[in-house]
């Protein structure tokens, strides 16, 4: 009975390692402001174009109208890099005092494609939360060379 107990709760504990990413951030940013999470209706709509263009798996959760103390913001980066785990690498920071607002972006990699999770917040709408996957393929021609690859997009569009 024993080890029937633990084999359960390991296998429940690996699986809540496995959730991380936005689920993450909606349960850091939840508990700690006694907020609500509102997903965006109709995003299912994007998927074929999302698709085609080498995006996969998006999730977006939006805190409308939560305004983060700029002080706080500090914490909170903290938190989620700790609470993400050693798969989550951060990528890009931004930090703006003088308009309270910044974003941050951690990337996570399978080897076949490139996970991004993008965290920003301002004071007009709140705490947004997007998460994505990209193929390596897809993201190995826009570091190439994004500038023609742009190029080459504008002009098969007639622009």
């Amino acid at each position: 009975m024993k080890r029937a107990c633990l084999a359960v709760l390991l296998s429940l504990s690996s699986l809540a390692q496995a959730e991380t990413g936005i689920a993450t951030v909606v349960q850091v940013v939840e508990s700690r402001y006694g907020v609500r999470h509102h997903g965006v209706p109709g995003l299912f709509l994007a998927k074929p174009l999302l698709i085609k263009s080498g995006t996969g798996g998006v999730k977006l959760e939006e805190f409308n109208g939560l305004r983060i103390p700029f002080n706080d913001s500090y914490w909170l980066r903290d938190k989620l890099a700790k609470s993400l785990g050693p798969d989550w690498h951060p990528f890009i920071e931004e930090w703006s005092k003088s308009a309270a607002e910044w974003s941050l972006i951690y990337t996570k990699s399978n080897g076949r494609h490139v996970s991004m999770l993008i965290v920003t917040a301002d004071q007009e709408d709140g705490l947004t939360a997007v998460q994505m996957s990209l193929s390596g393929n897809r993201i190995g021609e826009w570091l190439s060379d994004p500038i023609e690859r742009a190029r080459r997009r504008n002009q098969a569009d007639g622009n």
